[in-house]
């Protein structure tokens, strides 16, 4: 995994030769320069930001529900998401170039023009299942991306609001705190493209450090009642299948990729952007999981910041604000992508006033995910919640897709068989992981 992970950082190339460094070199050409308007550190803050949250807040428990060995497994799935997150873009690369090819060899010398520049990139999620497996494979992906986004967003608002109606007692209601949290996030309808929501993410990564050190520095300050106790290995399957389910959650950023890499003025720097934001992932994942497992053992709960010693304190407080704030910040750049999709589907800009049918669009979209947020509203459900869109779509997206992707549209033939060995088991693991999950 280390050898793979590091050749996709090296300009995107593999561990396998001959065709696959002629895409390399192709997709470098091509790609130099892009006409999206988001740096590469830009893209970076974009996907640390929609990756690191929610996420961070339940990792102790999901540790705690698979043992010691669930660290290890933790960097394991990393390795996994940043290689299919890769993955996607050399798909993209592959798509794009057998389109080119297509388009020459139909155009007459006549009638040939230079080939525009790569950069915002036409090609979606739903273009690569199509080019993979037909309409088939289009619409799976479509329903499989769009639920993934809806249900993350949903969960963010309803976590944002219990968090809200936590900070204010009995003072809001939860009714009132879903309320507010749609009024908030309601802002971004006049937002068009995920380069002008990057902004965004400067702040929400000074929120995730202070998280991250807020969380550590109590639960070292607050000791348990009793010894806590740990275990290398949950007996309970599960158990482990709803942390395995925990952890694929916290790498789900892959439905917004082609987005980011869209958004990218050089996309040829795609990979190293995702190799750096994933394992910026794990300087927030390992600390305040190891920290909390070994302070609380099996007495940490979801979110951390209800586990018994921490509960009530002021830096508990700050947390929950913390977070909150992520959380209605974060909340635009899921709902960007299938909000765009149903623009594109009504024809948003076609018509008259495209401001007013973009902030009614939006409106709506903020209006269902209020209306589903008020259904669950309790703690109690939230969990099983974030599992359940965990198993059934993230497993997908993150692992599965890509994987099936990149061997359809490659070709087994031209690939290094120790990559092929390693596309079977991301696909092997996840698929067991997301049944016992489910």
């Amino acid at each position: 995994a280390a050898r793979l992970v590091s050749a996709w950082a090296r300009s995107g190339a593999t561990p396998s030769a001959g065709a696959g460094e002629r895409e390399d070199e192709a997709a470098s050409a091509a790609g130099e320069a892009g006409t999206g308007t988001s740096s590469a550190l830009g893209a970076s803050f974009n996907i640390l930001c929609i990756v690191v949250g929610t996420g961070l807040l339940n990792l102790p428990y999901a540790v705690s529900r698979s043992g010691w060995v669930g660290v290890p497994l933790l960097v394991l799935m990393a390795a996994m998401a940043t290689y299919t997150a890769a993955l996607l873009g050399r798909c993209i690369v592959l798509v794009e170039e057998e389109e080119r090819r297509a388009g020459g060899m139909r155009a007459s010398l006549a009638s040939r023009a230079t080939p525009p520049p790569r950069g915002a990139s036409s090609v979606s999620y739903g273009d690569l299942g199509e080019a993979a497996y037909g309409r088939p494979g289009r619409w799976f992906v479509n329903s499989q991306v769009h639920i993934t986004l809806v249900g993350v967003a949903i969960v963010y608002h309803l976590l944002a609001a219990l968090n809200i109606h936590s900070l204010a007692a009995d003072s809001l209601s939860m009714a009132a705190s879903v309320a507010l949290v749609a009024a908030l996030v309601w802002l971004h309808v006049f937002l068009k493209t995920l380069g002008e929501v990057a902004l965004l993410s400067y702040f929400n990564i000074a929120v995730n450090v202070a998280l991250l050190c807020t969380v550590v520095a109590a639960s070292l300050e607050r000791p348990p009642a009793s010894p806590p106790r740990t275990a290398l290995v949950a007996s309970d399957a599960f158990a482990f299948g709803s942390a395995f389910a925990s952890f694929g959650f916290a790498y789900g950023v892959h439905p917004v990729l082609p987005s980011v890499r869209a958004s990218m003025r050089s996309p040829r720097l795609y990979p190293r952007t995702v190799v750096a934001s994933m394992a910026g992932t794990l300087l927030f994942y390992l600390p305040i999981s190891a920290v909390c497992y070994a302070r609380y053992g099996d007495a940490v709960r979801s979110p951390v910041m209800d586990t018994p010693p921490l509960a009530g304190s002021p830096a508990v407080r700050i947390v929950t604000a913390a977070i909150t704030a992520h959380l209605v910040l974060s909340y635009p750049l899921l709902a960007i992508t299938p909000e765009a999709a149903l623009e594109g589907l009504l024809r948003v800009e076609s018509r008259a006033a495209p401001l007013l049918w973009r902030i009614g669009v939006r409106s709506a979209f903020v209006a269902f995910t209020a209306a589903v947020a008020l259904l669950v509203r309790t703690p109690e459900r939230f969990g099983p919640l974030l599992d359940l869109v965990s198993s059934c779509t993230s497993t997908f997206t993150v692992f599965l897709l890509p994987s099936a992707f990149y061997l359809k549209l490659r070709g087994v033939r031209g690939m290094h068989p120790l990559e092929v060995a390693w596309n079977g088991l991301i696909v092997a693991f996840a698929s067991v992981g997301a049944v016992f999950g489910t």
